[in-house]
């Protein structure tokens, strides 16, 4: 087992029930390309081989005109001391050595023809960017399954009265779900938090959303006061016409940020 490495916010995943319910829950299909962040060790990318058997090469086949391999399992790994130990392990696999919250998934997945499916345990000091990034993509993946901090899993899960701006910016984006809690003790080493696996499936729509999601940043710049003086100090808006637009909604006029639904939001950003 490599030395995990604080700088890359490193805790392997170790645990056979947690991986198997991560595969059960991407609901791979033939025709997927899986894209893994961070495959560590390859603890998890082992048992996305199976559901993709069918369709591995030897890595002397399968090449492209460019000769650069094609894969219907991608690895994208930060750590660079880590890929010859996958290359060896996974040669069916292509393998990228990135931060991936800078990846091009469309040139990495060859997306537009494929659909593919994003599957990681993402570091905690990188997993919010690296989980936007990838469902602001030109071509997003059709489904995600992380593993976040579990504060961070609760956040995206957020309903009215606990919402947050990661809440409405995910929720824009995918619905969310939770497949399960994962503790400290399922990886080595053991984080000082508690884990949790979400499954996002990403939708189109033609909102504006980065619009939607600066609306909301500016509603919740300061979590203490009441939405419309949020609002009125950002200067998106007058205190009074916020407070028209709450009351059409049925809330109080001096409600707070994380009172609203993500359709509010929506609602909220078309009227101001």
């Amino acid at each position: 087992m490599p030395f995990a490495k604080k700088s890359y916010g490193q805790h392997f995943l170790r645990d056979q029930s947690v991986l198997e319910k991560i595969v059960a829950a991407a609901e791979i299909q033939p025709e997927d390309v899986v894209v893994e962040i961070g495959p560590g060790t390859g603890a998890l990318t082992e048992h996305l081989r199976l559901p993709l058997s069918p369709l591995f090469q030897p890595p002397h086949l399968g090449l492209s005109p460019s000769g650069e391999r094609n894969s219907h399992l991608i690895l994208i790994e930060a750590d660079a001391d880590l890929i010859p130990a996958l290359e060896h392990k996974f040669p069916e696999a292509k393998i990228i050595q990135a931060d991936a919250a800078q990846v091009d998934y469309g040139e990495a997945v060859g997306v537009g023809t494929k659909p593919w499916i994003l599957v990681g345990n993402l570091p905690y000091n990188a997993g919010n960017a690296i989980l936007m990034h990838a469902l602001q993509a030109k071509y997003p993946p059709k489904r995600l399954v992380v593993m976040l901090q579990k504060e961070v899993g609760e956040r995206m899960l957020g309903k009215p009265g606990s919402m947050s701006v990661l809440s409405v910016a995910v929720q824009l984006y995918a619905h969310v779900d939770k497949v399960c809690a994962v503790p400290p003790g399922a990886f080595n080493p053991p984080p000082k938090v508690d884990s949790m696996v979400l499954t996002l499936v990403p939708f189109s729509s033609t909102i504006d959303r980065e619009a939607v999601i600066a609306v909301a940043k500016a509603g919740f710049a300061n979590r203490r006061k009441q939405l419309h003086k949020n609002l009125a100090e950002s200067g998106i808006s007058t205190s009074e016409k916020v407070k028209d637009v709450l009351k059409s909604f049925g809330l109080s006029e001096l409600a707070r940020a994380e009172e609203l639904t993500v359709e509010q939001w929506i609602e909220l950003k078309e009227r101001l």
